[in-house]
């Protein structure tokens, strides 16, 4: 097993969170504890099984541990088997023509012969039917979301990978920037991303851009899907750019203006942006709760305007709890969720995506941050600005 070719934990790490998933178990009354991953979201839908293993892998994946036995990696096709062993830090096997059916005979040749079995993950229903056909006298007991709570405190090695995920994060955005101009096509821009990261040694985990005239068709949030549209001048380009070390990802969101000003409309989005994300991280903290954040947000509504994504949510790797929006926009994006109070070294991104009510225009203004004892710490080196290219 080469520990060279990819980037690699501690085994102090790994007996770290090994030690938690079985005191995990012993809480939740498990006898065994099946981790699900897949490639969604550029395979950071492999989050969970990374926490354990250490990989980052493609298809229906399933990470196993018993109360006794140590964690084995299945590996749903046969040729990704050889890389995800140079990558796994653990036991890693062929999940067979059906990775489902394997894992369920892995228990019972552990010797298990009944009890619950927890599961973590957006487990596909074809593999829970297949568990309850080939698992006789077992239950079944959803876990996801205490398993995900282990993953919310960082550790020292999880904030150093973070913090070159930030730097990544960083060289890309310079990079567009630089490389904005008129009569390229929106995809084009995602294009600079890929090429940076990529030479950096970085993983693209996600970018969403979008591009459109001030005046009149300027998008309020980066899209997803970026599109054929040719730049302009005079244009706002919101972004949302994430590059990885491993998994571990920065994430900034700037507005670019294509050789021209903001235009007073964007200017007062702007302006609320700066201000509700300023006082968000004033009060961030070990102790603050998710009610500290939705008064910080309130200037939002103050100044007129909404928001269409989230304001706060939880990271590394992928998304995390919480996921905070403003009060005004709890009608829309559904009811805040239970009162959440941060702990010292949870990383969270701060993201105002100020918009108008009708969503014609919007901006994003965004950074990642580690909690500390007595504020937060943004992990990444650009200003707090937006950028108007040459």
């Amino acid at each position: 097993m080469s520990t060279e070719l990819y980037p690699r934990f501690s085994a102090g790490e790994f007996a770290r969170r090994h030690a938690a998933a079985r005191a995990l178990m012993a809480t939740e009354g498990l006898d065994a504890l099946v981790v699900y991953g897949n490639s969604g979201i550029s395979r950071h839908n492999h989050a969970d099984i990374h926490y354990l293993s250490g990989f980052l892998g493609n298809r229906n994946n399933y990470a196993v541990m018993t109360a006794k036995d140590e964690p084995v990696l299945f590996v749903q096709s046969y040729n990704h088997v050889p890389n995800a062993r140079e990558a796994s830090s653990i036991r890693t096997e062929w999940g067979g023509p059906d990775s489902a059916v394997t894992v369920a005979r892995h228990l019972v040749d552990s010797g298990a012969h009944g009890g619950t079995l927890g599961y973590v993950g957006e487990v596909p229903v074809q593999s829970y039917l297949k568990w309850q056909s080939n698992l006789a006298g077992w239950q079944f007991k959803d876990v996801t979301r205490p398993f995900r709570r282990l993953r919310l405190v960082k550790s020292t090695e999880e904030i150093e990978w973070l913090r070159k995920g930030a730097a990544l994060t960083d060289a890309a955005l310079e990079h567009l920037i630089a490389g904005v101009k008129p009569g390229m096509r929106e995809y084009e821009l995602g294009a600079l991303i890929e090429a940076d990261a990529l030479a950096r040694g970085g993983l693209p985990h996600l970018y969403y851009i979008s591009s459109g005239a001030q005046e009149s068709e300027g998008a309020c949030v980066p899209r997803q899907n970026l599109s054929g549209r040719v730049i302009q001048r005079g244009d706002v380009i919101n972004t949302e750019i994430s590059v990885s070390f491993w998994g571990y990802s920065g994430q900034m969101h700037r507005p670019i203006f294509v050789q021209a000003e903001p235009s007073d409309l964007y200017r007062r989005l702007w302006d609320a942006a700066t201000e509700s994300y300023n006082r968000c991280v004033k009060v961030l903290r070990a102790g603050a709760t998710s009610e500290d954040v939705l008064d910080a947000a309130a200037v939002i509504a103050e100044r007129g305007f909404t928001i269409n994504d989230g304001f706060l949510h939880g990271f590394g790797i992928g998304l995390l709890p919480p996921s905070i929006g403003t009060r005004e926009s709890a009608g829309r994006r559904g009811p805040p969720g239970p009162k959440f109070t941060f702990e010292e070294n949870m990383c969270v991104v701060v993201q105002p995506n100020v918009v108008t009510d009708d969503e014609r225009a919007g901006v994003q203004l965004g950074n990642l941050f580690r909690i500390t004892k007595d504020g937060a710490e943004c992990l990444h080196r650009l200003p707090v600005q937006y950028f108007v290219t040459a």
